[in-house]
C-alpha cells in the first residue's frame, strides 16, 4: 500500500474546492494531486475510486447548497428558498453550474426542492384554497422563473443583483403567478 502522504480530509476539501471552481466534470486525480502538489496514490489510498471521491464531495456541495435555501432572508420561508438559489447563484457560481446546469450528479436536489417548497406552502395563507395538485403546478410555475433568474445572475447576464433586487424580482412573479391561478 502506497504511504499516504495526505489526509481523507485533504483530499475531500482540495476536490471540492476544484469543483467550486472548476465544475464536477472537470475533477480528475491528476487535476486532485496537482492542487495538493502530490501524487495520484494517496487518494487512491484513501478512495478506491474517483467515484467514491465524487460522491462524498457532492453530499457537502448539497450540505452546503442547503444552507442557501434554509436561511431566513426574510420572514416567508418559500421567499427565502428562492432567494437562497438566487443568492447561491451569485455568490458560488461554478457550483450553481455544476448543481444546475451541467450532467446528473445533482438530479434529486431538485425533487428534494420542489417536495421543500411544497411543504412550506401549507403555511402560506397564499395557498389556502388551493389543491395539492394545483400548489404543485404553481410551484413549477415558480421553480422555472427562479431557475432561469438564478442562471442570468450565475452567468454573468444581470449583474448587481442584490439581496434585495433578488427579493423585489421573486416576489413580483409569484404574486402574478398566484393570482393567475385564482
Amino acid at each position: 500500500m502506497a504511504k499516504v502522504k495526505f489526509t481523507r480530509e485533504n483530499i475531500v476539501n482540495a476536490t471540492y474546492d476544484l469543483m467550486k471552481q472548476e465544475g464536477m466534470k472537470s475533477i480528475s486525480a491528476r487535476k486532485i494531486a496537482k492542487k495538493l502538489k502530490g501524487s495520484t496514490a494517496p487518494i487512491y489510498a484513501h478512495f478506491s475510486n474517483l467515484e467514491i471521491l465524487k460522491e462524498e464531495v457532492i453530499e457537502i456541495a448539497k450540505f452546503n447548497f442547503s444552507k442557501y435555501i434554509n436561511k431566513d432572508y426574510t420572514e416567508r420561508e418559500m421567499l427565502n428558498v428562492a432567494m437562497g438559489i438566487a443568492i447561491f447563484a451569485r455568490e458560488e457560481k461554478e457550483l450553481f453550474k455544476s448543481i444546475f446546469l451541467m450532467g446528473d450528479d445533482f438530479k434529486d436536489l431538485f425533487e428534494i426542492i420542489v417536495k421543500n417548497v411544497i411543504e412550506k406552502s401549507k403555511h402560506d395563507e397564499r395557498f389556502s384554497g388551493f389543491s395539492d395538485e394545483k400548489i404543485e403546478e404553481i410551484i413549477l410555475q415558480i421553480w422555472y422563473y427562479v431557475h432561469g433568474y438564478s442562471t442570468l445572475i450565475c452567468t454573468g447576464f444581470l449583474r448587481n443583483q442584490t439581496n434585495e433586487k433578488i427579493q423585489e424580482k421573486i416576489l413580483e412573479l409569484t404574486t402574478v403567478v398566484i393570482t393567475n391561478h385564482k
